[in-house]
């Protein structure tokens, strides 16, 4: 089959790619073939920005794309590569881009790279590339992370609960400082050093923290009183407890004589007082015998049946 500007097609298809026809579509065992003919007679160079048209040479880029019909596409694309005139730029050749499909040493087109990332972000790389598999998607775990590693991160709406402490790059050998919204239980920034100027920097950017949750060091207890003079000053829950913890020691090492002489006193009472016996439940096998017994002996009261009686006649 052949698309010569099928707009319709193309548009129903790939609705944001834009620039580029369809040269010819083939099936290779199980995958769409797509060949795009090259487009552009002038690009820029990105070093300078100038402007090339001079044609270097002519290659085939091939695209994985979304799957098609239940099969896998691979674009070709023939892009041409230009020679830049620009005398002083240190760059002498470039390739011609097309960013609506794709970006630079890309071998996915920007749409399969947004579904890559759904997967990871939804399963993860193992269970995404399990999945990926059925859609079908030629892909592995680490492209799917490495795909992750390309998102941008999120807007962070800091709180008005901040949590503030030291941590380690590096055990030992390098550390810095880890900023906390207390309230959304989440990292919001990570501070290369845990300097207190660095400290007093980061928080005179975000003057909106109200309570600065911090351990009791003294690094962040100056960053805090000096670039956040307003806000309130809270140990965090480890250290309280930590405190808490210490404080009891100490109070029952103060009072162990006395504790002492408390528990000796309780258990010479218990010794003294000994608790009556719990009530014995009474013995099941008296009952279970007597059934058994009269089971086996059915004669009493009723007297002897009638077969004992014809052998054992009464005395007159």
């Amino acid at each position: 089959m052949v698309f010569v500007g099928d707009e319709q097609f193309w548009d129903l298809v790939w609705p944001d790619v834009e620039g580029l026809v369809i040269d010819a579509v083939s099936v290779v065992g199980d995958a769409v073939c797509i060949t795009l003919p090259a487009r552009q007679r002038t690009v820029t160079c990105p070093s300078c920005g100038a402007t090339a048209s001079r044609v270097h040479s002519t290659y085939m880029r091939r695209l994985a794309d979304r799957p098609l019909g239940g099969r896998r596409v691979l674009f070709r694309l023939r892009v041409h590569r230009f020679f830049c005139d620009n005398g002083p730029c240190s760059r002498r050749t470039m390739a011609e881009q097309v960013p609506s499909l794709t970006g630079r040493y890309r071998r996915r087109t920007t749409a399969l790279a947004r579904m890559v990332q759904a997967i990871g972000l939804a399963v993860g790389g193992r269970a995404g590339a399990r999945l990926a598999g059925h859609l079908p998607v030629r892909t592995s775990r680490d492209v799917i992370l490495g795909e992750l590693r390309r998102l941008p991160d999120p807007p962070s709406a800091q709180g008005t609960v901040l949590g503030i402490d030291e941590f380690a790059f590096r055990g030992g050998a390098t550390y810095g400082t880890v900023l906390i919204d207390v309230e959304a239980r989440r990292p919001i920034d990570l501070p290369p050093d845990r300097t207190a100027g660095t400290a007093a920097a980061w928080l005179a950017d975000h003057p909106e923290s109200k309570v600065i949750c911090r351990d009791r060091c003294s690094t962040f207890s100056q960053a805090a009183s000096r670039a956040a003079p307003d806000a309130i000053q809270v140990a965090d829950r480890w250290h309280l407890l930590h405190s808490l913890a210490r404080a009891v020691e100490r109070t029952a090492h103060q009072h162990r004589v006395c504790l002492r002489k408390d528990a000796e006193t309780g258990e010479t009472d218990q010794r003294q007082q000994p608790s009556d016996p719990a009530p014995l439940t009474p013995p099941l096998w008296p009952r279970r015998s007597g059934r058994r017994s009269r089971a086996t002996h059915p004669t009493g009261s009723s007297g002897p049946g009638p077969a004992v009686a014809r052998r054992h006649p009464p005395a007159e």
